[in-house]
């Protein structure tokens, strides 16, 4: 399916979707580039790519797809550096949480010989690195592509593709579309499990109550343990939608709060509503 496929960072995204790759036999060759310390002989170790190499050149020299598994935030860079140096013909693609900046950036920097393809895999773990990879871990879940009007259709084909391989459902959206819907069910998530982490942790009582934490605080505080670079970097490339987000949220906590100060017993028809929501959602999640 693939001739040379190069990925670019071995985080648990990259080394996962290298994994996939090397499992299925879709590429003759798996190239692979990170900086961190150790880290592309680490990938080579559980499997993950074929080859490592010490510079992005050589790394995505004559690859039919490229594919950026690094925070948004080094994208910008990547994408100058890369653009002199892509073979003609290549596709690239990224896996990054925000989508409007980043096609943004591809626009400006890449050469019109290469084709970008803005992706971003619902998939994910709140550990890190290339150690917690995993082939199985895009398996059934939604793949966002975000195609323009500039994107060639063999671009797009090429990424479905891979999307295919690695057992997710291609999924279409207009980058400012992904951007909206993901800050409200990937960012804002995150925002709130930090707020009541540092709600618990700096109240006066957290020694004692920290004993009587069960699985509620464990499941709601879960994404509190990712990585604060990455969530950085999301928030301030996708500031507009994120900050809707935050007023609605905000707003339905105000609601909630008002409700208990009154003692409007009609508080239950949220918690009902709510519970419906989440029945039926987790029911499709689950299908």
């Amino acid at each position: 399916m693939f001739n040379r496929v190069a990925i670019v960072g071995l985080g648990l995204i990259g080394g996962s979707i290298g994994l996939a790759l090397r499992r299925s036999k879709a590429a003759q060759e798996v190239a692979g580039y990170d900086l961190g310390k150790g880290v592309c002989q680490q990938a080579r170790r559980v499997g993950a790519i074929d080859a490592a190499y010490e510079s992005l050149e050589d790394t995505v020299r004559g690859a039919d797809l490229v594919i950026l598994a690094t925070p948004v935030g080094a994208i910008r860079a990547l994408l100058q550096a890369l653009g002199p140096v892509l073979t003609p013909g290549t596709v690239i693609t990224d896996v990054a949480s925000t989508k409007a900046q980043v096609i943004s950036w591809a626009e400006e920097f890449l050469p019109e010989t290469v084709a970008f393809v803005g992706g971003h895999p619902m998939a994910g773990k709140e550990v890190t690195g290339v150690e917690a990879a995993d082939a199985d871990l895009f398996r059934n879940r939604v793949y966002c592509l975000t195609p323009t009007v500039r994107t060639r259709s063999g671009a797009i084909n090429k990424v479905v593709a891979l999307a295919e391989v690695l057992g997710a459902r291609a999924r279409f959206l207009e980058p400012a579309e992904h951007d909206d819907q993901v800050a409200t069910v990937s960012h804002l998530p995150f925002l709130a499990s930090v707020a009541l982490m540092e709600t618990a942790g700096e109240s006066a009582s957290w020694r004692d109550a920290s004993l009587l934490a069960a699985s509620g605080f464990r499941d709601a505080t879960r994404l509190a343990a990712g990585s604060p670079e990455m969530y950085r970097d999301i928030c301030l490339t996708n500031r507009d939608a994120v900050s809707r987000g935050l007023d609605e949220y905000i707003a339905a906590l105000q609601e909630l709060r008002r409700l208990i100060v009154d003692h409007d017993t009609s508080i239950v028809e949220h918690f009902s509503e709510a519970q419906q929501m989440r029945l039926k959602w987790q029911a499709t999640y689950e299908e």
